[in-house]
């Protein structure tokens, strides 16, 4: 017989959620369950792109009423492959520009392949901002975000991809202790 080997002293974590009250209850924001899956799964050239182009700003919307203190607001369909997004400037790059919209492009096989934001005809200004709040660092994601946008299998949307922009921007930017994401939990 064997003697299973146990650790003496195994480390302590200890989980710190952060609580907001909400229509009179406690909750905590946990990116991949309060953020709502998309059921319509169609890409731009799909006869129900319509239906998830609706459903894409209704879960913004919930989003968005969940924590009204996000630098983000007014999700519209512009046409084609086009959504506009207002951003608070001042909120994520510390920059005194108020709110500005923003372009958001959708690619051909989405919603398997993220969207990007900033289009490089019209939003050279957000574009250029963002590479000197990030010190030129490329969009990366970790691998497990990726992996967990994949398993989605196309019921992750632009509300999913935003969230994961403003972990991004205050990971990756230069004063990311000016900017106070705490209600973003990312919970994989």
């Amino acid at each position: 017989m064997t003697k299973a080997i146990t650790p003496k002293k195994l480390p302590k974590f200890e989980v710190n959620l952060k609580y907001r009250v909400y229509s009179g209850t406690k909750v905590f924001w946990d990116f991949h369950n309060d953020i709502p899956p998309l059921e319509i799964i169609a890409r731009p050239l799909s006869p129900d792109w319509k239906r998830r182009v609706e459903e894409e700003i209704k879960v913004f919307n919930i989003w968005r009423k969940f924590n009204e203190s996000l630098p983000l607001r007014n999700l519209e369909f512009v046409g084609d492959r086009r959504f506009s997004i207002e951003i608070n400037i001042n909120d994520v790059f510390n920059e005194d520009l108020g709110w500005r919209k923003v372009y958001i492009l959708i690619p051909l096989n989405y919603p398997f392949k993220m969207p990007t934001l900033g289009d490089p005809s019209s939003d050279y200004w957000f574009i250029k901002l963002l590479r000197k709040w990030t010190g030129n660092r490329p969009f990366c994601i970790p691998r497990v975000i990726y992996l967990w946008w994949t398993k989605l299998k196309g019921k992750a949307g632009i509300a999913h991809y935003l969230h994961i922009f403003l972990v991004f921007v205050t990971i990756a930017g230069r004063k990311s202790t000016r900017l106070d994401y705490d209600q973003f939990t990312l919970v994989i």
